[in-house]
């Protein structure tokens, strides 16, 4: 099992997507459709894109690394390879509940013209039984591995949060859904640590936005994805995409979400800690686990923190979990700032953390 560089360093999952590559417009569209170049030209303008992403996190002097998720378009619809989804003939969506509405403001959207079409909402349909077939992310894995010498990572969508994102049309019961998923999620990992990979992560948004529908058995679904999986473990749980989310006030419901995930077998647990102002007696939260802090506030205005700033919110952190399970991270995925902007936040979060060992050696 890999043992964590001290107070280590890490981005959450994405870096930042080159305009060159894709419209980041069109990020919510039919999965496959934002990319801008052609067929043919593709899959070397993302190996190229997952090569800066490298470099950058190499010049910021991360600890750990990914490729930056350059080849997703999204980090759910990636997933929709699992044989028994059809992304093609896709499915009405009928399940817009949430419990953490009132707490964000959404950003203002164009407004469809008066004789437009109300729009439709679809995801792929789960129309037989899930079953993992081959790796999905074995080659990008192998692509990172060989280019970096440091530790690894590498990021999957959690089993409840991607039953949530599909029309069941097999299963009858969305629990049988999320086990389904985690049993060909934890094949999945147990390839990818095969292939090179240090570090694997879950990311579970849907146990804070929708805990009331996963609560009785999200715990549960993710054990059976970590079952013999031989990489330090992580799960990720945020607030959404600031791309998209003007005011992110801190929910109670977030709290509770990490009682969840504290309850299973993973080593740490990812928080969306920064935008939110969460204070340190969230952790109480997280029982024994690593925390990986969100420390970089990614709304598309905030500036680059100070070093200072950094430093002071890790050392608040410090005095309710100690700094053996500490590790400092972006609150979530950083696609959508613009790459020189990111830079900054993740340099000044690397010279921090640079700080913080000098301080708790």
């Amino acid at each position: 099992m890999v043992q964590l560089p001290p107070i280590s360093t890490q981005l959450v999952g994405s870096w930042c997507k080159p305009t060159w590559l894709c419209d980041h417009d069109h990020v919510y569209d039919r999965e496959g459709t934002w990319w801008k170049l052609p067929d043919v030209d593709l899959p070397e303008a993302q190996d190229d894109a997952v090569r800066l992403a490298i470099a950058d996190q190499h010049r910021a002097g991360l600890s750990i690394l990914t490729d930056g998720e350059q080849r997703r378009q999204t980090f759910s619809g990636h997933f929709y390879r699992i044989a028994g989804i059809d992304s093609d003939e896709q499915g009405a969506v009928t399940n817009f509940a949430n419990d953490v509405g009132g707490f964000l403001t959404m950003k203002p959207r164009p407004v469809p013209a008066a004789d437009a079409p109300p729009p439709a909402f679809t995801q792929p349909r789960i129309t037989g039984p899930l079953r993992w077939t081959a790796p999905i992310l074995g080659a990008d894995t192998s692509f990172l591995r060989a280019r970096t010498d440091r530790l690894t990572k590498v990021t999957l969508i959690g089993p409840s949060t991607l039953a949530l994102r599909l029309v069941d049309e097999h299963y009858g019961s969305l629990p049988e859904v999320a086990f389904a998923l985690a049993d060909v999620l934890n094949q999945e990992a147990r390839a990818l640590v095969a292939a090179g990979a240090d570090i694997i992560q879950f990311d579970e948004p849907e146990v804070h936005f929708r805990y009331s529908q996963l609560v009785d058995f999200a715990t549960e679904a993710l054990d059976r994805a970590l079952v013999g999986i031989a990489a330090h473990t992580v799960v990720h749980v945020c607030y959404g995409y600031s791309k998209n989310i003007a005011e992110k006030r801190s929910t109670p419901v977030y709290a509770q979400a990490l009682d969840v995930l504290a309850a299973s077998s993973v080593d740490d647990i990812s928080l969306e800690y920064e935008q939110p102002a969460h204070g340190a007696d969230l952790l109480e939260h997280t029982g024994t686990k690593g925390v990986a802090l969100g420390v970089l506030n990614l709304d598309t205005e905030a500036p680059v923190e100070t070093v200072d700033h950094i430093e002071q919110r890790a050392n608040d952190a410090i005095e309710v979990i100690g700094a053996s399970r500490l590790r400092l991270a972006p609150d979530c995925g950083m696609w959508f700032l613009p790459r020189d902007h990111a830079t900054a936040k993740i340099t000044a979060m690397e010279q921090a953390a640079q700080r913080l060992r000098t301080t708790h050696a």
